[in-house]
């Protein structure tokens, strides 16, 4: 009799538990008391028609449907977003109603090049939930002499330090993957920091640059007109939509870079509103609707959520700061 006694008494609280833990869960997601009840705002620091302001108005239609209040864009360009961050971590409160654009590696970049001289950490954001992880791709003239990732590669070893490449900017992801390239290579190439999607496309096409390193978001639209041609992707495996372009690691270069990109709220926001938010982001992603538009803006989305998404940004660190070195040594 006692041992019924006590196996019944460990049932209870294997039971309690299991309730507490669900009551926990369902508490996490349920939309909090009075929140939203206004507009919430979503900065991001880059340039209008890019890809990552592209994605943010797509996510905000999404999500506006979900919470039933209007999220409206404000974009801050500027210095990588550094701009935009600043003034985030200065005037955001932790209230749930002011979001930020972080994009990963970019933000490491700025936190820890001391040359930057950041004035926000990691510690003053708190993330939410990925949206798009959008793969390194390189773009070229339909001019251009080089056909394939093999002929730009060769042009490069030929002539050390002239065959011209872009970016997005100093500590941009596509930055990143050229000095992934250079060191895993020994290639040389000439570096070129432009302000941007637009400014890359436009030098590109005009013969100004020989090869551009973007992401397949941003150069998707040109290459599908027949404009210019993708030589090679930045991904373990093909890009769906462009089954003829290869990556480089089939070329024999293990590269892989991405643009990964989530949204933040500062620091000490009520963790309530951090899940209703991720839950609702979670929801809007799989409306049929944002998946197709998405797609056709060539943006590809990676759902993560808030403890996913903090591991993912904490162990980007390494790779970033090393990649740092290179530049600033």
């Amino acid at each position: 009799m006692k041992g019924k006694f006590i196996l019944c008494g460990a049932l209870v609280i294997i039971c309690l538990t299991l309730s507490a833990q669900m009551n926990r869960a369902a508490w996490a997601n349920e939309k909090p008391s009075d929140y939203p009840n206004k507009t919430i705002t979503l900065m991001h620091g880059f340039p209008a028609g890019g890809s990552s302001d592209v994605g943010c108005r797509l996510v905000a239609e999404a999500l506006r449907k979900v919470i039933a209040q209007p999220v409206v864009v404000e974009a801050k360009p500027g210095a990588g977003s550094q701009i935009m961050l600043t003034e985030f971590k200065n005037n955001a409160k932790p209230d749930g109603y002011t979001m930020a654009l972080i994009n990963v590696p970019q933000i490491q970049t700025i936190v820890f090049d001391p040359t930057r001289k950041a004035a926000f950490g990691f510690k003053d954001f708190q993330p939410i939930a990925n949206h798009v992880q959008d793969p390194g791709t390189i773009l070229v003239r339909k001019g251009s002499p080089f056909k394939t990732l093999e002929d730009f590669l060769a042009a490069a070893k030929a002539k050390p330090g002239q065959i011209s490449v872009s970016t997005s900017g100093l500590g941009s992801d596509d930055h990143l993957a050229i000095l992934d390239l250079q060191r895993r290579t020994g290639l040389k190439f000439n570096i070129v920091h432009l302000r941007g999607t637009a400014e890359m496309l436009s030098t590109a096409l005009g013969g100004h640059i020989d090869v551009a390193f973007d992401n397949i978001g941003g150069f998707l639209p040109t290459a599908m007109s027949g404009e210019a041609r993708l030589l090679a992707v930045m991904m373990e495996k093909r890009y769906p939509d462009l089954p003829d372009v290869p990556t480089f690691r089939e070329k024999g270069v293990d590269l892989l870079s991405s643009s990964t990109r989530g949204y933040v709220m500062p620091a000490g926001t009520p963790m309530g509103i951090i899940k209703y938010i991720e839950q609702s982001l979670k929801k809007g992603m799989e409306d049929p609707e944002h998946i197709k538009r998405m797609k056709d803006a060539g943006l590809t989305l990676k759902f993560m959520g808030v403890e996913e998404y903090s591991r993912f940004i904490e162990g980007e660190n390494n790779r970033a700061q090393e990649l740092i070195k290179l530049y600033r040594r």
